[in-house]
């Protein structure tokens, strides 16, 4: 047990900004980080979703609660996702071949593809999110779709071949096997269920659409990259969350 919880709180802080008590890296706890992935999902979720109740409570315009809980989960995971959304979107819209593709990815310089494309994301995740707050109603949907979404690129990064120029993705599958897997799905299962059951049908709606684009994606970046990476990881969940808020607003 002392083993599960120490790789949670690796993974608090490893994939958010949460300061988390210390703890001396352990490689072999990494084996249990993305099965608990997920759980990092829930906390991204129940924080995001506390600060729009917070922020409701003030009299301020509709605008600016919609513009703050836009942008807290970006700031929970310090951005980190968002970065592997950015390098993709390079890669892939450069339309170059799978070496220079990969060259790209691995460059630490901003193209604009990357810019368009996140003015892109933050456009409609802004609509979608100003939607919402101005209905008030399937909110409460943030707190599940940070889990789903986890729990696909979790899938993900187990069962596809890593990208060779990746360590990250390889380093996250050493001592993980069909346990792991099963696990991941099970979150996936459960999270769509307490979907439905708040929101009723609506909310398998939402799960569907999650992993439809989370699955188009990656197959995407995977196939035009030579595997799948870290990067990749983040493309994946970054729209796989932009799809969930929108559907969310839309039904």
């Amino acid at each position: 047990m002392m083993k599960l919880i120490n790789a949670f709180i690796m993974a608090l802080g490893m994939f958010t900004v949460i300061p988390m008590p210390y703890k001396k890296w352990d490689d072999n706890g990494v084996r249990h980080m993305m099965k608990l992935y997920p759980l990092v999902g829930l906390v991204v979720g129940l924080i995001h979703y506390a600060i729009y109740k917070i922020i409701s409570i003030f009299n301020i315009s509709t605008i600016l609660i919609a513009a703050i809980t836009m942008v807290t989960p970006f700031i929970i995971t310090g951005m980190l996702h968002l970065d592997g959304y950015m390098d993709v979107c390079d890669a892939l819209l450069s339309r170059r071949d799978q070496k220079e593709k990969v060259r790209i990815l691995k460059d630490p310089n901003t193209g604009a593809f990357a810019v368009i494309s996140l003015a892109i994301l933050f456009i409609i995740d802004f609509a979608s999110i100003y939607t919402l707050v101005d209905k008030t109603e399937n909110i409460i949907g943030l707190i599940i779709i940070p889990i789903i979404s986890r729990s696909l690129m979790g899938l993900m990064l187990l069962k596809k071949e890593s990208m060779k120029e990746s360590s990250l993705g390889s380093y996250f599958k050493k001592g993980t096997g069909k346990a792991d897997i099963f696990i991941l799905y099970l979150f996936l299962f459960i999270s769509t269920l307490f979907f439905i059951y708040v929101i009723g049908y609506k909310g398998l709606i939402v799960s569907l659409g999650m992993i439809i684009s989370a699955l188009i994606s990656v197959n995407k970046s995977t196939k035009e990259l030579g595997g799948m990476s870290g990067d990749s990881a983040g493309y994946g969940l970054v729209i796989s969350e932009l799809i969930g808020v929108l559907c969310l607003a839309i039904i």
